[in-house]
């Protein structure tokens, strides 16, 4: 974290250079549905949190996040199979380190 402004200025700046090397070097269209498959994964994730939440005054049914799950998984693996395979593939790369990264701190 950065003393002063408190935000995550080195993870920021390692984002923004795997963009821009991407963007010079990769095809876009398969970075765009990587870029995709990930969005959607997380907004699935997103609704499945949703669902778990107790019904409560003024929030919307069950059916809703429901819905938002099937249809953000229904998107996600109607992309391009090269689009969904690569984003699995980063998926697991990147529980792989946190499983690893984990293990090692206890």
């Amino acid at each position: 974290m950065h003393p002063r402004f408190a935000v995550p200025h080195r993870a920021e700046l390692a984002v923004g250079a795997v963009v821009a090397v991407l963007a010079a070097t990769a095809d876009l269209r398969g970075v765009i549905g990587i870029s995709s498959f990930g969005v959607l994964v997380y907004y699935a994730v997103a609704n499945a949190s949703a669902w778990t939440l107790a019904p409560a005054e003024g929030r919307p049914p069950r059916i809703v996040p429901g819905l938002g799950l099937a249809g953000c998984l229904l998107l996600a693996f109607a992309l391009p199979v090269s689009s969904v395979a690569s984003g699995v593939a980063v998926l697991a790369l990147g529980a792989a380190a946190y499983g690893v990264r984990r293990a090692m701190a206890a």
